[in-house]
């Protein structure tokens, strides 16, 4: 009996050092992954601007000039943790963009938060949790 409580014992100190772990590494694919699928459509906006001379105009569309565009063959609108895209243009005549995931918080620009992934113009500006 002493012998199968050590064995529980052990096994409890492993999970419990084996468990978090596990969730830092599923959190930090959801970012990478995440990072990846916005670098593609970084390059599929940059393409679009290259072509039209400006950024897809508005946030409810972006997407469907990259697809009907022929830029990308299925555009993702949402990251990793399931929450949609958020896509702005700005400047005269849409000549900026901004194209963030809300991070593993869910959240846009928390206060004092710094998982928001964020690309401008082709580059990573906001660089996540990790």
């Amino acid at each position: 009996m002493v012998e199968l409580l050590i064995v529980i014992i052990i096994l409890a100190v492993l999970a419990g050092i084996a468990v978090p772990s596990y969730l830092s590494m599923t959190s930090k694919a959801k970012e990478a992954g995440t990072e990846a699928e916005m670098a593609n459509i970084a390059t599929a906006l940059e393409l679009y601007n290259a072509d039209k001379g400006s950024y897809p105009a508005t946030a409810t569309t972006w997407n469907t000039n990259l697809q009907t565009g022929g830029y990308m063959v299925a555009v993702p609108t949402k990251d990793k943790w399931g929450e949609d895209y958020v896509y702005a243009a700005a400047g005269a005549g849409n000549a900026t963009y901004t194209l963030t995931s809300c991070g593993k918080d869910g959240v846009v620009g928390v206060t004092g938060g710094t998982d928001d992934l964020v690309w401008t113009n082709g580059q990573q500006t906001g660089m996540g949790a990790y």
